[in-house]
């Protein structure tokens, strides 16, 4: 509290000085020698680059404040640039971070009418934990072991996991993306274009992972990261004044290195047993292939009138290794129906827009849309059992396994009309068919009715309102599909569910004047589910913001938004382990979540009041709590729930960025960041989890046997001071 005490403080200052320096007198801002190169057009070189020192000081969860970046101290150059422009040809290379692992590099030439090229590398971090732990270590890619000592000592319950807490391995868990990226579009004459597309992206690195022997034992490992996705795109285009032809060829390639996880049993050190394996093996990401043709073609009509069409074909395939069903030596793995995955999709999409304006103040405007997503992998048939978490083994004949194809249909058409000057009122008619295949509807169908009001090129006022009332039915209801898998009667799927919708959006901007702005928003949602009984019943929504813009003058520029957001369902689920209970409406539970959002946005900035001297002041915050509570139906025998406390994310950052002149061609300046990170979380928090090992001693409490070994991956606070001093030179 006392540091943003201090920050506001500061922040009520800087107002106060520069009300006082309004009217002083100022010198112009020297004239930036790359802008002034830059528009010259005269092939000289120009270039810039930030180059100092940064230093910081966290006190807390590290690994999220730096989640997708590295803000690590030390030397950097940053936002270096060089570059040359001529009349007919432009050269450009700039670098961001350099050396950092959040690091990035592009360049860009371009000949007029001629050719357009770029290449792009960015280094991507996502720091997960700085706290997690483990006993494993990683013997080969993808086979994680435990020293044979502690499971040992763990079998003959001599020990429990809590004892070898002291001994896990700390490490950072962290992924890198790594992009690489080429653009070219090559102009063979007037009318006609190619264009090509490269990217590479690989990720390394670890994830948290679940790999379970079952609720007994429960286990959490880092599961290696290693996979790249190789992204080619073609197309060659066609176009005049009077319509366009493009087609092209699109393909996908994903390959992953560590396609199989291999971990050891903490519990048990051998042999295998029935109920009781040595270690665990599950199937991790397999290679998949995906490519598509299309084709867009469109033509121009008299009265602004305008038709496109396009048309696309697609198939993915991946036909890895199936694994077995079991590692566990002391069970009869049942036989394969299959050897490899055979998975293929096949994709076709043909959609159309036309739009006209017939008379004027009249326009029209029509979309349609088809796809179909025909999944072609044969069912997976178990018809001689199948084994649970490689310790249960079943020899009755299991469901098969099926696939979800689904076709979609839509149609939407819009009229708009100008009622006043500036202002058009448009109406509007959307139908949208689906037709499922292994789902609990066959076919839904969903019309919506919207008008809007728009308000445009008013120098004064622009508005936009809009109602949107939707209507969702299935037809062909499958109850058998529900009972196979044992779900209950009452519930339907929320995304193919019966469901009425109601939208109201509206946005409005307030210009009285050059210098001042407001833009004030709402927006109102309302979701409901008549058909069943469980799943989602209601889901509501509403979203309200004001922005204030001030530009008194060139020296002078204020931004301020405040937002809030309100979010609520309501679930209904029932408590059942027989079908007298599935059947019984008084042991139904309730779930109602509501969750609120509020942020303001705040930046100020000032320019030359103080000689040579622009100064920026931003303020950020951000919070969010979410609430669930659980009731029962009146006279239940479920015992009442314990309600949870609600869970709360809320974040402040301060930031004041200060740079002086020093010359035409150079440029001091200093910057100070201010991060304070609050998070309760009822599943990831210190209270729940106390270690690598549950259920966790209480205070004062016993030392009961564990039965769960996890990372300590924990969501906590954090707050940080990042500060900046740079040199930022210009020619």
């Amino acid at each position: 509290m006392r540091t943003r005490f201090l920050l506001a403080a500061a922040l009520a200052l800087v107002f106060a000085a520069s009300a006082a320096a309004q009217d002083a007198p100022t010198r112009p801002v020297p004239t930036d020698p790359v802008d002034v190169k830059r528009s010259a057009l005269t092939g000289q070189p120009y270039a810039s680059i930030d180059f100092g020192g940064r230093f910081n000081s966290v006190d807390g969860d590290e690994a999220r404040y730096q989640r997708y970046r590295d803000l690590r101290p030390g030397i950097f150059a940053s936002n270096a640039l060089w570059g040359r422009r001529g009349a007919e040809w432009t050269f450009e290379a700039q670098a961001w971070n350099v050396g950092y692992r959040d690091q990035k590099y592009q360049v860009d030439y371009s000949y007029v009418g001629r050719l357009k090229a770029s290449f792009l590398y960015d280094q991507i971090p996502l720091f997960i934990s700085r706290d997690t732990r483990t006993l494993y270590s990683e013997a080969s890619p993808g086979v994680l072991r435990i020293e044979d000592s502690i499971q040992q000592s763990i079998q003959s319950r001599a020990t429990t996991l809590r004892d070898f807490q002291d001994v896990a391995t700390r490490f950072d868990m962290r992924v890198t993306r790594h992009v690489t990226q080429m653009d070219l579009v090559f102009t063979a004459n007037r009318e006609t274009d190619v264009f090509f597309k490269v990217r590479s992206a690989e990720k390394s690195g670890s994830i948290p992972y679940g790999a379970t022997f079952g609720f007994s034992n429960a286990v959490e490992v880092a599961a290696p990261i290693d996979s790249r996705t190789s992204d080619f795109q073609s197309a060659l285009e066609w176009a005049n004044n009077r319509g366009l032809i493009r087609v092209g060829w699109d393909g996908s390639w994903y390959r992953n290195d560590v396609q199989t996880l291999i971990w050891d049993n903490p519990l048990r050190f051998g042999p295998d047993a029935s109920g009781n394996p040595t270690q665990g093996r599950l199937a991790l990401w397999p290679d998949n292939t995906l490519n598509y043709l299309h084709g867009t073609a469109a033509v121009t009509f008299p009265r602004s009138g305008r038709l496109t069409g396009y048309v696309a074909l697609g198939q993915g395939k991946s036909d890895e290794a199936l694994l077995p069903f079991t590692i566990n030596t002391a069970l009869a793995s049942p036989e394969l129906s299959r050897q490899t995955a055979q998975a293929e999709q096949r994709t076709g999409i043909a959609q159309f827009t036309f739009s006209v304006r017939p008379v004027r103040g009249f326009s029209l405007m029509a979309k349609g849309r088809y796809s179909d997503v025909d999944v072609r992998t044969p069912s997976f048939v178990r018809d001689t059992g199948s084994v649970t978490y490689d310790a249960t083994l079943s020899t009755a004949a299991q469901h098969a396994s099926h696939y979800y194809s689904v076709k979609r249909t839509s149609f939407d058409i819009d009229g708009a009309v100008e009622v006043l000057p500036f202002t058009s009122l448009k109406a509007g008619f959307g139908a949208y068919g689906t037709d499922f295949t292994n789902r609990i509807w066959e076919t839904t169908h969903e019309n919506v009715f919207r008008v809007s009001l728009d308000t445009t090129s008013n120098p004064y006022l622009m508005l936009r309102a809009l109602y949107e009332n939707r209507k969702r039915e299935g037809d062909g209801f499958e109850a058998e599909v529900l009972a196979d898998v044992g779900e209950l009667a009452g519930l339907r799927h929320y995304d193919v569910a019966d469901r009425d919708r109601q939208r109201f959006t509206f946005i409005a901007t307030f210009m009285p004047g050059g210098i001042f702005g407001i833009t004030g928003s709402a927006g109102i949602g309302r979701d409901d589910y008549p058909d069943g009984t469980h799943g989602l019943r209601t889901a509501d929504s509403d979203q309200y913001s004001v922005a204030v813009d001030v530009v008194p003058n060139d020296t002078y520029s204020f931004t301020a938004t405040y937002g809030m957001e309100r979010y609520s369902s309501l679930q209904r689920s029932r408590s059942a382990n027989n079908a007298a209970d599935q059947a019984n409406p008084l042991r139904d539970w309730t779930t109602d979540w509501d969750g609120d959002v509020n942020y303001v946005d705040f930046t100020f900035n000032i320019a030359n009041a103080i000689e040579n001297t622009s100064i920026r002041l931003g303020l950020d915050w951000n919070r969010s709590e979410d609430t669930y509570t659980y009731g029962l139906a009146a006279g239940s025998p479920l015992a009442v729930p314990e309600q949870l406390a609600p869970v709360l994310n809320e974040l402040l950052r301060g930031e004041v960025d200060v740079t002086y002149d020093i010359s035409r061609h150079l440029r001091f300046g200093v910057a100070y960041w201010y991060d304070d990170y609050n998070v309760r979380d009822f599943a990831l928090g210190p209270a729940t989890l106390s270690g690598i090992a549950l259920p966790p001693v209480q205070p004062g409490g016993p030392a009961t046997a564990t039965n769960a070994l996890l990372l300590g991956y924990l969501y906590r606070p954090y707050t940080a001071h990042t500060g900046f001093v740079r040199l930022t030179y210009l020619f």
